[in-house]
């Protein structure tokens, strides 16, 4: 037996010994309140409309209490105010312990019992909380910071911290927090999953799945996990297990449409459109302020030939949002592949205002100016495009630039 649960063992025989002797404590207190040190006094009416009676004595009756009792009380309530902060710590970290072993509900009552023991945790916890609930991260930082200084057991501060971490991108600091979550209570599934969207943000698609894995692990029937492992699936160009996880979040709910946005995506890259436009649908029909999902869907139109429901599509898109550059540069091919060379460049211009060093859309102007026969701003333009990326993954905006050069040198 471990010296936190004599600790703990010991606190709750002076709670259970408080609430049984609670009335004779009471009781004493009640009666050591009235208590006059100057003696017995009488008690005189000064109204000449009420009868006067008979003068009566007040004196402290004799205690029916034993002597030992009044010292028992004493004696627990010191231990209480000593032992508070200890027991405390030791109720965390007996409630984590019922986290782990799947009791949440007296998990739940640990941790509400060691906030009632301890006014300093119980104010910073609270306002942890409330900062994390409001999404304003850099005071939850701060204040989760200040439950983890008080106790440094305390799981929930560092899985809120680490939240706050990585809503202002601060992805390391968000990793070291769900990590320590995860280190305290093993299976926090959430911790899992945030810790898993970390690392597919940072392209480390393995370890994400591995997370997500586990995070399914102990809870199968958590969509979001599915829905992420999908998406970290479908990053890594795994296709068929990404379709797989998707349809198992859609399964779990039916009006998840995250989930159906999973499944166009993958299923347009393996170049089923028609399916990638049902299911982009869905979306547009759960969410229709989605205006990815209105360019993506206009994305498989363009790759079907359908171009006038594509360009209806990346016109809502921006419509929703005039800045979204990926639907204007979309925008910009379809009008380029229907020789609306202007008008193309002008989503091409666009898109460069909000996204300067964009490689891909420096190229693919220049092939559109090569188009129009205005070589000299394409060699421009190639160039540029080249000069951010000179690797083997820009290979085709070399290619275009030798072309028009050669274009430019012959009669």
């Amino acid at each position: 037996m471990n010296s936190d649960t004599i600790i703990l063992g010991l606190c709750c025989l002076f709670i259970i010994a408080f609430f049984i002797f609670k009335s004779q404590f009471f009781s004493l207190c009640n009666r050591l309140s009235r208590i006059d040190v100057r003696g017995p006094k009488y008690l005189q009416y000064t109204d000449d409309d009420i009868e006067a009676e008979q003068p009566t004595l007040y004196l402290l009756d004799p205690p029916k209490e034993r002597p030992f009792i009044r010292l028992l009380i004493f004696s627990l309530l010191l231990v209480l105010v000593f032992t508070a902060p200890v027991l405390s710590k030791v109720l965390i970290h007996f409630g984590n312990s019922m986290y782990f072993s799947g009791n949440e509900k007296l998990g739940s009552v640990s941790y509400n019992l060691a906030l009632n023991l301890n006014d300093d945790l119980q104010r910073a916890a609270q306002q942890c909380n409330t900062d994390s609930a409001n999404q304003q991260y850099q005071n939850a930082i701060e204040d989760c910071g200040n439950v983890i200084k008080i106790n440094d057991d305390y799981a929930f501060a560092y899985f809120y911290r680490g939240n706050a971490y990585l809503g202002l991108g601060q992805y390391d600091q968000a990793i070291a927090d769900f990590t320590k979550s995860i280190e305290i209570i093993p299976n926090t599934s959430a911790s899992y999953i945030n810790r898993g969207t970390i690392y597919m943000q940072q392209g480390k698609y393995e370890l994400a799945i591995t997370d997500l894995s586990k995070s399914i692990e102990i809870n199968p029937n958590e969509k979001q996990a599915y829905l992420n492992r999908g998406l970290a699936y479908f990053f890594g160009k795994q296709d068929d297990l990404a379709i797989l996880d998707c349809n198992k979040a859609v399964e779990l709910d039916k009006d998840y449409w995250n989930a159906y946005f999973c499944l166009g995506m993958a299923l347009a890259d393996k170049g089923n459109f028609d399916s990638a436009i049902e299911n982009f649908s869905k979306v547009i029909g759960l969410s229709p302020t989605s205006q990815t999902a209105y360019s993506n869907r206009g994305s498989a139109y363009a790759m079907q030939g359908k171009m006038d429901l594509a360009i209806s599509d990346f016109n809502k898109a921006l419509e929703i949002q005039p800045n979204y550059v990926d639907a204007l540069i979309w925008r910009g091919n379809v009008l380029a592949d229907t020789q609306k060379y202007a008008q193309a460049i002008d989503d091409y211009q666009k898109a460069l205002s909000l996204s300067r060093d964009n490689t891909y859309v420096y190229c693919v102007q220049g092939v559109t100016y090569a188009k129009m026969g205005n070589f000299e701003l394409a060699i421009m333009s190639l160039e540029q495009g080249i000069k951010i990326d000179n690797t083997s993954n820009n290979d085709w905006c070399k290619s275009a630039l030798e072309s028009v050069r050669q274009q430019m040198t012959q009669p």
